[in-house]
């Protein structure tokens, strides 16, 4: 029946009889039988009213006549197909759609697309720049319809001829006298399909709301990337600088780089083009530098289309705007990241959650997920917005955000210890990333909020998991001078825990900061805490268990259970780090915190110490099988809880115990190789997620295991990142042990002058003695003598 849409097989039979191919020709080129061809023609025969093969001829022709009559750009339509499908399934069950998003993100390309490949007989009408008296005026011309006393009603009784698609684009400024048209002419013809393309809804009950975001910027096929290289390419040239041909494969290198510009951007189509308009001109790495400081650099640019920059379709909407939604607007602009109803309200005024729903509806402020709903402003609007802001404002806005959210994280941090939902997680992930945003403008601000905010988030990374850019702030806090002279004993310890896997030196000056003013019985127990944290990473062993054991009796005496839970666990890692590691007692004291820590309701840190059981069993070959045994039990509890950086622990516990097997069975078969492909592959992600969480000391570990699987010519570099990452961690331990397996790489490569540099480094790491032991024998006399 007219009307019915065809599936794209159905779509390319009709095409291929177009082109007079026989059924066994249509069947070989679309790969598929001759009976599903026979098939495909009897759907298409009863779908278009067609009695023969040269109906369906005609009917092809037709198909392809009604698309030409919509005016499609020149480029490529990429990466909308399941919003093409989601709305012809709306059209079908819906007689008028709406389909609303923020300028530049692709309504009208997406509606024209849908016109010129459906089954209905397309109109398209422009009413961007129309009035409400010029509506059935445009519509009846685009009809070919002679100007008459009652327009309405011709142009309703005209669209009742045909099984028509009304297509009205851009209907911001006139949506009441669009509902008026819509409903008489679908009145006439309850067969009619309207499709309207807006940044506001218009609000009619009879209206179906289509939104439509950007572009996906994520994952390896994400249609922002896929369109972004289809427009450069189009301009003459490929991702890299200087490139000729458009033809030309982009690197993984410029993918990536292809990736970080549309991240940037959100994915927002007119943004693409006008960068790819400008990367004529551009590397593509150049362009992304200019992109992170600001977008002035797309202002030059002049794609096909009426938006000519990014101001120009934005400003269209803004003056849409009532005073009190700029003003709100602007506000909301100036927050660094997303925003929930109440932090909206915290930094506008009172009442404000009507406001921020227009804006919503406006297409000014997008949803961003999360429980609660959060939102955002696109990037590219955020800073348009705040081109039109006041900076007094911002900088009020931006105290504002950080007093609220002092706030909300000093209450979430409160019951941190003893809260390992699933919910907590989440909500750690969600604020995390506000709370960097708070303590980067505390410090610059020199506001007095920076203390309370980095002590809170040090909590949350070391509670809930870390990340990189958390891990980044807390280390910029701890070097502050005003954080170290502001913030009490307790907060230092806060800090030092939540840095202790990535700057042990770090957290030692904070530990002599502590030590220096305690004066209570409380600050002595949280600054011998971290006091003895330091000492015990830094291989300073009587001073740790110094520290510790004063940690202990202040603990004791004033009734901190978890404290006296972490106080066991550092005195383990200070066994580990004693020189021989005294593992038996390290794993004791590990187990006395696991009970300790269950006792204080702190089931993540209990787990924790299962961890550190586990790792020292497993390094210290205290037996496998309780090594394995603990480290299962961690994954299930990782698992259970979504705390990634725990089940990554246990990760590398269980990758420790295969690589030891793997080398064990290599060295009985000397022709063998240690490990297999999936167990190299998963070290090699294993240590991206240590990287991405911000931990260093086990980005180290996770290295030296890829070294013992690697081939001989991968053994340095792995050799020399894990060098890094120890010595940036201040972890003497494993920079000894890389440096020391880096001189055996070298030897190894015949590289007598590498060979003697690598035993200078680990000279001045490790001392003589573990250069001589490290020397080959060969080089002994070599060495002495230089």
């Amino acid at each position: 029946m007219p009307g019915q849409r065809l599936t794209p097989r159905e779509s390319a039979v009709l095409a291929a009889i177009e082109r007079r191919l026989s059924n066994p020709e249509i069947a070989a080129e679309l790969f598929i039988s001759v009976r599903t061809v026979e098939s495909h023609i009897a759907s298409l025969k009863r779908k278009l009213g067609a009695d023969s093969r040269a109906d369906l001829i005609a009917a092809a022709g037709a198909r392809r006549e009604r698309a030409a009559s919509v005016r499609l750009p020149r480029n490529a339509f990429v990466g909308r197909g399941a919003e093409l499908a989601a709305l012809a399934d709306l059209l079908e069950t819906h007689r008028w759609v709406t389909v609303v998003g923020p300028g530049g993100v692709g309504k009208t390309r997406l509606a024209l697309e849908f016109a010129g490949r459906g089954e209905r007989v397309p109109v398209v009408v422009e009413l961007e720049h129309a009035e409400p008296g010029d509506v059935v005026a445009r519509i009846a011309r685009a009809l070919d319809l002679e100007a008459g006393t009652d327009a309405a009603t011709s142009v309703a009784m005209a669209l009742a001829a045909n099984p028509y698609l009304l297509v009205l684009d851009n209907v911001d400024r006139v949506g009441p006298a669009v509902g008026e048209v819509v409903a008489r002419a679908q009145s006439v013809s309850p067969d009619l399909r309207v499709l309207t393309t807006s940044r506001t809804p218009i609000g009619d009950a009879a209206e179906a709301v289509f939104p439509l975001a950007p572009l996906a910027t994520e994952g390896p096929d994400a249609a922002a990337v896929a369109m972004f290289l289809d427009r450069l390419g189009a301009a003459g040239r490929a991702a890299a600088a200087p490139m000729a041909l458009s033809t030309a494969q982009p690197s993984p290198a410029d993918r990536e780089m292809a990736a970080r510009v549309c991240q940037r951007l959100d994915g927002l189509p007119l943004a693409l083009e006008l960068a790819a308009a400008v990367a004529r001109h551009l590397s593509l790495e150049e362009l992304a530098v200019r992109l992170d400081r600001d977008f002035a650099t797309l202002d030059r640019a002049a794609p096909e289309g009426r938006h000519r920059t990014l101001e120009t379709a934005f400003e269209w909407t803004w003056d849409l705007l009532t005073g009190e939604e700029r003003e709100v607007l602007c506000r909301l602009a100036a927050l660094p990241r997303t925003f929930d109803v109440d932090l909206a309200v915290a930094v506008t005024h009172p009442g404000a959650e009507g406001v921020l729903l227009r804006l919503l509806d406006h297409s000014m402020v997008v949803p961003a997920g999360g429980r609660p709903r959060r939102f955002r402003l696109l990037a590219v609007m955020r800073e348009f917005v705040r081109a039109r802001t006041d900076p007094a404002v911002i900088r009020e806005v931006l105290q504002r955000h950080a007093e609220h959210l002092d706030e909300v994280v000093t209450e979430f941090v409160r019951h941190a210890r003893t809260d390992d939902s699933a919910e907590a997680v989440h909500t750690s992930e969600t604020l995390c990333p506000e709370v960097n945003a708070a303590v980067r403008w505390a410090l610059a601000a020199g506001h007095p909020s920076a203390v309370s905010l980095a002590a809170a988030l040090a909590v949350g990374v070391e509670q809930y998991g870390s990340d990189v850019d958390s891990v980044r702030t807390l280390a910029m806090a701890a070097s502050d001078e005003r954080v170290r002279s502001d913030a009490s004993a307790r907060q230092l310890l806060d800090l030092g825990i939540g840095l202790a896997f990535v700057d042990v030196h770090l957290v030692d000056e904070l530990a002599r900061r502590a030590l220096a003013r305690a004066d209570d019985p409380q600050s002595r127990l949280a600054a011998n805490h971290l006091a003895g944290l330091a000492d015990a990473y830094l291989d300073r062993v009587p001073d740790a268990l110094a520290h510790l054991d004063e940690a202990e009796r202040l603990a004791v005496e004033l009734d901190e259970a978890w404290q006296l839970a972490a106080v066991h666990q550092m005195r383990g890692v200070a066994y580990r780090h004693a020189s021989p590691p005294d593992s038996a007692r390290a794993v004791a004291e590990f187990e006395s915190a696991m009970r300790g820590y269950a006792l204080a309701d702190d089931a993540m840190h209990a787990n924790n110490a299962r961890f550190m059981m586990a790792f020292s069993a497993a390094e210290d070959r205290l037996g496998p099988e309780r090594a394995a045994h603990w480290a299962a039990e961690c994954a299930d509890y990782a698992q259970r809880t979504g705390n990634v950086h725990e089940l990554a622990h246990a990760h590398l516990v269980q990758a420790m115990l295969r690589t030891d097997a793997a080398t064990a069975r290599a060295s009985a078969e000397p022709t063998g190789r240690p490990g297999d492909a999936a167990d190299r592959a998963g070290l090699v992600e294993l240590t991206a997620t240590f990287r991405r969480l911000g931990d260093l000391r086990c980005v180290t570990r996770s290295l030296l295991l890829r070294e013992r699987l690697a081939d001989p010519g991968e053994r340095v570099g792995l050799l020399e990142e894990a060098v890094g990452a120890a010595h940036a961690a201040g972890d003497l331990a494993h920079e000894d042990t890389a440096l020391t397996r880096l001189v055996d790489a070298h030897w190894q490569r015949g590289d007598r002058i590498a060979t003697l540099a690598a035993l200078d480094r680990l000279e001045a790491v490790a001392g003589t003695d573990a250069a001589a032991a490290a020397c080959p024998p060969e080089l002994a006399d070599a060495r002495v003598a230089g």
